[in-house]
């Protein structure tokens, strides 16, 4: 398993568990009312922007705590940085399917704004939207690595 691959597992793990986490709080302020007011887009944005630096931080502790793991586990502690043809052409599927589901995300926020829903629920559509597409980049990325091709 090459570094690349090693950081897609941990992309999973981290971006289910922090998303799933901000689905849970959503759903918690939603039923306390946070959202009614006229300053529901701060309280969203407020939560949402905390969220940032902690999955970037719990990416990168866990990449370091997975690579050390699996070095000891494996016997090879000095993973190969080395990146090849086949791992830029991987990267690409993934790229390709973030834009994708950006792109249809933001499609359907402004469709969601245009019915009249809240500008809450056209914000939420875009970040999930991220969220589903960064999730799905590292599931192209780990079935083509699978797969080898």
């Amino acid at each position: 398993m090459n570094y690349q691959d090693r950081n897609n597992i941990v992309s999973i793990i981290v971006g289910l568990t922090v998303n799933s986490y901000i689905i849970f709080r959503l759903f918690e302020m939603n039923a306390a009312g946070q959202f009614d007011g006229p300053d529901a887009i701060n309280v969203w944005a407020q939560m949402v922007v905390w969220m940032i630096p902690i999955g970037i931080i719990s990416t990168i502790i866990g990449t370091i705590l997975f690579n050390i793991g699996y070095g000891i586990i494996t016997g090879n502690e000095n993973p190969s940085l080395l990146v090849d043809e086949r791992d830029k052409m991987f990267e690409q599927r993934g790229t390709m399917a973030i834009v994708i589901l950006i792109g249809l995300g933001f499609v359907a926020s402004i469709l969601a704004l245009a019915l009249g829903w809240s500008a809450v629920v056209g914000f939420n559509i875009i970040y999930f939207s991220m969220a589903l597409g960064s999730l799905t980049a590292d599931f192209v990325k780990f079935i083509s690595y699978r797969r080898g091709y």
